[in-house]
């Protein structure tokens, strides 16, 4: 009876969540958007302590189990100088706070609101229309920080960017609510991209190949593990040499294009950073390495920021260093 009486509880504790998620999605997040910048970080910030002590995360909340909570605090013990629990626990705390204050961004960009917001590039002459190539342009980017609203601000440069994106946001499990705040989150950047798009990766790859080949400028998430049969590639990052992700490479390298990175790091209510990693031939070893060298360089500054530790315990180390980009 004991463990009946339990799990009933549990079962009615997870109902009374999913309708607060689904609330706090259709309804809270839409009106923060709508209240003054400095209101609307603020309160941001309070819902990403709050999804902290929860361990509340959209994906959780689908599958019924705080996992992101447990993955993250695993991969950020694998992290290179990694000292103590308590070090561990803070950044696992503090990914939730990011992850929510994208949430937010997210809606502004669906109000419309990106031109409120302020932007410095570094290198400073970034934001010329320098991404206006004769060649293909794969920009990786890590979930570190603010790198969806960074995408709107690398159109300030005047060129077109696109954005590959993934279905997994409209699988079943995930509430209603969560669909259409990516819709909204997507749609909204479409109005900020020069007539770029964003399409799912699970809708073929031909579309991608066809912007590179246009010489335009691809943004695509660079910190992602292999999946199933995926393509392959193992390079130096965070400290091993690590398997990760390696289509969208294979089709810069295919095309022809040039490769490099960015990362958006959040400096306050409405004032951002976008830090641009050199570009260089995506057949050339040097260019990958210096992308990932980049990219482990701005993770462990501020591991906190990086909301994609979970991701890390699936990207498992090299056995040993052959076929290693150096």
């Amino acid at each position: 009876m004991t463990g009946q009486v339990q799990t009933g509880w549990h079962a009615a504790l997870w109902r009374a969540l999913r309708l607060a998620h689904r609330a706090d999605f259709a309804w809270v997040l839409p009106w923060m958007a709508r209240l003054p910048l400095s209101l609307g970080y603020r309160l941001a910030g309070w819902r990403g302590r709050f999804n902290a002590a929860s361990g509340r995360d959209w994906r959780s909340v689908a599958l019924g189990f705080r996992h992101i909570q447990r993955q993250s605090l695993a991969g950020y013990r694998l992290l290179p100088g990694a000292s103590t629990d308590q070090e561990c626990l803070a950044w696992r705390d503090e990914r939730f706070v990011v992850e929510a204050r994208d949430e937010y961004e997210a809606c502004l960009i669906a109000r419309r609101r990106v031109a409120e917001l302020n932007c410095s590039f570094v290198p400073a002459d970034a934001a010329r229309p320098g991404l206006l190539r004769q060649r293909g342009l794969l920009l990786l980017t890590p979930h570190f920080d603010s790198f969806f609203v960074g995408v709107a601000f690398l159109a300030r440069s005047g060129a077109k960017i696109n954005l590959m994106t993934s279905a997994v946001t409209r699988d079943p499990r995930v509430d209603a609510a969560v669909q259409q705040h990516f819709n909204h989150k997507y749609r909204g950047l479409e109005h900020c991209l020069n007539g770029g798009q964003l399409l799912d990766l699970e809708s073929g790859l031909r579309p991608f190949y066809r912007m590179l080949e246009r010489h335009e400028t691809l943004v695509v998430l660079g910190d992602a593990p292999v999946l199933g049969d995926g393509v392959a590639m193992t390079v130096d990052f965070l400290g091993a040499p690590r398997t990760l992700a390696g289509g969208a490479l294979r089709m810069a390298q295919r095309t022809g294009s040039d490769m490099g990175g960015y990362v958006c790091r959040y400096l306050g209510p409405g004032r951002y950073e976008l830090a641009l990693c050199p570009t260089g031939p995506a057949d050339d070893a040097d260019t990958v390495a210096r992308v990932y060298r980049f990219f482990s360089q701005q993770i462990l500054a501020n591991p906190g920021r990086w909301w994609a530790a979970d991701l890390l315990p699936n990207m498992p180390v090299a056995d040993d260093r052959r076929g290693v980009l150096p």
